[in-house]
């Protein structure tokens, strides 16, 4: 069965197995209404940082999981993962309602993505609002989270100048919600139900009226015992041929081709210059070729950093990226040490770090110290933790938090 004659069938079928799913509830839910445990769930699209978001509320004291059926080749680090189980198209096609019993029983929070919950979409890219209406009628606390391409249209994008996410878009209409009615649709409808909105960086273009103060995409430190995450700087000395390296799995949004214009020319000049660009792999194979990088480039495009700038922050690299508007866009950007770039100006900027590399550790160790101080878990944990107390919501343990916050990372090797 093709993809597009399953989604007929699933949008078909939907009807039926949506009343099954209130049926059940409207059976149990009050059997479960005593439940004292508040508990919270992850769920949608298999975002990267959804797991560490989730890791972050537990220290909030909150039973959070995550949960997907559906993982990309860059993490499996979920609480769930039954993306083995919806190999097999009829378990695809009933799974969603299941968990749906499932975890409306079991959860009191959820947050989503703004293009899908734990139901099928009847629309690309546009939530489910029978899913919406359901859990705010069974009095869950619902929050979504921006993520990009699920709230970007092209009508908006455009108004931001050039250059923006459009600007080499091969496709229109794939990889973005794009169309600006359906885009509004959805919108309007997670906000009628949605208990709060929370967007960052050029994502607040597309969803001006929701929380944009929480700069959601944490970093965890421990990881692998601080392994994962150790910084490496650069030397002082600076011999040998720079190492840029830049990974990305859509290289029209990032700019990539202006990347390699950039570096061939400046090898032409005799510049020792070597870029690897890294595709495909997994989160952690990523991670190790770039701890051996002087220099990240995240984009030239967007106008706002991704989470692969923030990891490189992390290893302690100078991250090249093009920053639309630092003030509005950053968090604390007076301290942000993430070197803005542009399609115009990327070949000089890259010269000039060629030309004092001594820069580069002293930026590293300034990127790796914005990291620790405001996009740790424990930092992140706080900001979510004002935000349930400013809504009157559960998981307020800052004072807790506060005093256990400590540093988990490996001291710093140079390469």
């Amino acid at each position: 069965m093709r993809q597009g004659r399953f989604e007929s069938v699933a949008s078909f079928v939907h009807p039926v197995l949506f009343g099954m799913v209130r049926f059940v509830l409207w059976i149990l839910g009050p059997t479960r209404a005593s439940n004292r445990t508040f508990r919270s769930l992850w769920t949608g699209t298999p975002i990267l940082n959804m797991a560490v978001n989730c890791r972050s509320e537990r220290l909030l004291g909150i039973h959070a999981d995550s949960l997907v059926t559906e993982s990309y080749v860059t993490t499996n680090e979920f609480t769930y993962n039954l993306s083995g189980l919806a190999r097999w198209r009829l378990v695809r096609l009933l799974l969603p309602y299941f968990i749906m019993i499932w975890a409306s029983l079991r959860y009191q929070r959820f947050h989503f993505y703004c293009d899908r919950g734990m139901l099928p979409s009847l629309k690309r890219f546009c939530f489910n609002v029978d899913e919406l209406k359901l859990l705010h009628r069974m009095g869950k606390e619902i929050y979504f989270w921006t993520y990009g391409a699920d709230v970007r249209t092209r009508e908006r994008t455009l108004d931001l100048g050039e250059p923006n996410c459009c600007t080499e878009c091969p496709s229109i209409s794939s990889g973005c919600v794009c169309d600006e009615i359906t885009g509004r649709a959805n919108i309007s409808a997670i906000s009628r139900y949605a208990t709060a909105v929370f967007s960052k960086g050029d994502m607040v273009t597309y969803v001006p009226d929701s929380c944009s103060d929480l700069f959601y995409w944490p970093i965890d430190l421990s990881a692998d015992g601080g392994k994962r995450y150790a910084p490496v700087y650069s030397s002082a000395q600076g011999t040998g041929a720079l190492r840029i390296v830049h990974a990305t799995n859509h290289s029209h949004f990032k700019g990539t081709r202006y990347l390699s214009q950039a570096v061939a020319q400046l090898q032409r000049e005799g510049y020792q210059l070597e870029l690897e660009i890294v595709t495909g792999v997994t989160n952690k194979e990523a991670l190790n070729i770039c701890s051996s990088a002087d220099i990240i480039f995240d984009q030239c495009l967007i106008g706002y950093h991704g989470y692969f700038a923030l990891e490189g922050m992390a290893l302690g690299k100078a991250v090249l990226c093009f920053v639309r508007d630092r003030e509005r866009s950053l968090l604390m950007g007076e301290q942000c040490p993430i070197i803005n770039t542009h399609v115009d100006t990327l070949k000089e900027d890259i010269r000039r770090l060629i030309q004092d590399r001594s820069q580069l550790r002293e930026i590293g160790i300034r990127s790796r110290r914005y990291i620790e101080e405001y996009y740790s878990m424990e930092a992140f944990a706080a900001r979510l933790g004002r935000i349930y107390t400013r809504l009157g919501k559960p998981g307020q343990n800052l004072e807790k938090l506060l005093q256990e916050k400590s540093s988990c990372a490996e001291p710093p090797r140079q390469i």
